[in-house]
């Protein structure tokens, strides 16, 4: 009895929970999940180091993105966050780690492929004695011409994507690379019935392969706030069994609401769904007039309509 509750007080102390929650819940509040607008969350495989994307406020134009750190203290508590080391001068988002926790792809237009072009391209760090390495690009059989729009790896190290080059069945699509020794050779598309003839974004494999979640936008069961001026996007999931997927279904009203849905990802052990949410306040349309001091409060609040991050048991996907 006494190691069991010395066990639970670690893991109290490590920020890291026993057991996922059931239901979606904020992640961080107050440090990472914020009035301001985040994005898309990594965890380290040890649980003590999360990296998440911040995004200046901007509902048109060319917002600033950046790929934040935060790491827990002794008391057990997420730190300030601080942008991170290889960060801060592009556009950066999607942090995905590698499930051994070597390396750490994200996404960035920065310039060095695409003859100067400052596409989206798939880059990545590793984890080195002394922190991170310089951002690398992955080869151009993985990264082309066109923009590539999320990233994410299996612990076998394929890697899914989602990219808009030619030859695909939409706009967006997702595909596939296996590490073949120690190199990404060869891409494939996942064909139907994942992709279709609208956009799959942001994909999110779990580590043992068998469940894949991302972005789906221009679908005729997306879940839908006070109106719909624009595709805002729900999360779908697709379950692999014997090389086949499932025809993707929505995940549901407790993962996606009115408000958009993004930038799925796994924690490296598969056990929690982390995904961004804009829901908010206003979200829906209110039952009666606002009054100036709850929206005052609303705007001021986690809760304002700009990105929070979610997490969630991954068994959710199942129900």
């Amino acid at each position: 009895m006494k190691a069991f509750y010395l066990s639970a007080l670690a893991l109290a102390l490590l920020g890291v929970a026993a057991v996922p929650p059931p239901d979606p819940s904020l992640f961080a509040e107050g440090v990472v999940s914020t009035p301001d607008d985040e994005f898309g969350l990594a965890l380290a495989p040890d649980g003590r180091t999360a990296f998440f994307g911040k995004s200046s406020p901007a509902t048109d134009g060319d917002p600033m993105q950046v790929i934040c750190v935060t790491r827990l203290n002794a008391q057990g508590k997420w730190g300030d966050p601080e942008i991170a080391s290889f960060s801060g001068q592009y556009h950066d988002m999607g942090p995905a780690f590698q499930p051994d926790g070597s390396r750490l792809f994200f996404i960035s237009d920065r310039p060095g492929l695409d003859g100067g072009k400052q596409n989206f391209n798939i880059w990545y760090v590793e984890r080195t004695a002394t922190g991170w390495s310089d951002p690398r690009a992955l080869a151009a059989r993985v990264n082309s011409p066109a923009q590539e729009y999320g990233v994410t790896v299996s612990t076998n190290g394929t890697l899914y994507f989602a990219s808009n080059r030619e030859g695909g069945t939409g706009s967006f699509d997702i595909y596939r690379s296996k590490l073949e020794g120690g190199e990404y050779r060869t891409v494939e598309n996942l064909g139907g019935p994942v992709n279709t003839k609208g956009l799959e974004l942001q994909p999110a494999i779990s580590p043992d392969e068998t469940t894949l979640v991302f972005l789906a936008l221009q679908r005729d069961d997306e879940r839908i706030g006070v109106h719909k001026a624009y595709a805002r996007g729900d999360l779908y999931v697709s379950f692999q069994h014997d090389g086949t997927w499932s025809a993707p279904r929505n995940c549901g009203p407790k993962i996606n609401s009115g408000a958009a849905e993004s930038w799925p990802g796994f924690s490296t052990d598969g056990r929690r769904l982390f995904f961004a949410s804009e829901r908010g306040f206003a979200t829906y349309r209110m039952a009666r007039p606002m009054i100036w001091s709850e929206l005052k409060r609303g705007l001021t609040s986690t809760l304002n309509g700009m990105g929070n991050i979610y997490e969630v048991s991954s068994e959710i996907l199942r129900q």
